[in-house]
């Protein structure tokens, strides 16, 4: 989706529902830097309805598969392709468990997704930074083990061909590696196709939450072959819809 459409879209989802934006987004600010006063559950809870109001206000449409593949209890670490701006939003509308995010700094300065890392679980990592990076990490993994769940992207960005991916970066998968948890592929299909014929939907965006991969399969591997095994799990999906 290129820039000017995305930002006609945004004008018009501010537009329609601009008295319901006035009353609650003000409220996440307040939330978002006051954290002293709520629970974790509370602020997730607020974060996730504001989501959910988020994609439905933009006139997103959600399917999800798998959700029987979601590990029930413990710490997992989430990996997903990349194909628009709206995937974490797309994996967050039906998710079960709290979620938390592992993303670029740049972004999280932005409106919206400012205090959407606030309220949910977050780690932001500083491109070229690597102490800043190594120590991210290092939270990371400790909060695996504590049994906090992450959503990563292995890619760093958006797919540059639709449908094939790109290098799975092979440093993503140092905390689950390190934390011994288990990894949770999810196959994102048909994002970058949900504006494709003007400012309407005319595609859902299909979040495919694969078989998990407990930590016995990729015990023994290097950082490069997970990622690698990842990548191919999520390709083989993608294939299978993108025929």
């Amino acid at each position: 989706m290129n820039k000017k459409r995305s930002a006609s879209i945004l004008f018009k989802a501010i537009s329609r529902n601009f008295f319901k934006i006035v009353v609650y987004y003000p409220k996440m600010v307040y939330m978002a830097f006051h954290q002293h006063k709520y629970t974790v559950d509370e602020m997730y809870a607020y974060c996730l309805k504001m989501i959910k109001f988020a994609v439905d206000a933009a006139g997103l449409k959600v399917q999800a598969f798998g959700l029987e593949n979601i590990p029930e209890k413990d710490g997992f670490y989430l990996c997903a392709n990349h194909q628009e701006k709206y995937d974490p939003l797309a994996i967050w509308y039906c998710f079960p468990r709290q979620l938390g995010v592992i993303l670029d700094d740049v972004a999280t300065h932005r409106p919206f997704i400012r205090e959407v890392c606030r309220l949910i679980k977050s780690q932001k990592l500083i491109k070229h930074n690597t102490h800043s990076v190594v120590k991210a990490y290092s939270a990371i993994t400790k909060d695996l083990k504590a049994g906090q769940s992450f959503m990563v992207f292995p890619e760093g960005g958006y797919e540059e061909e639709p449908g094939k991916l790109g290098e799975f970066h092979a440093g993503s998968f140092k905390s689950a590696q390190r934390a011994h948890c288990t990894i949770l592929p999810v196959a994102i299909i048909d994002s970058y196709k949900i504006f494709d014929r003007g400012f309407r939907t005319t595609n859902p965006i299909q979040v495919h939450y694969l078989k998990p991969i407990a930590p016995e399969e990729y015990d023994g591997m290097s950082t490069t072959e997970i990622a690698e095994l990842v990548k191919v799990r999520i390709q083989a999906q993608l294939d299978i819809y993108q025929k």
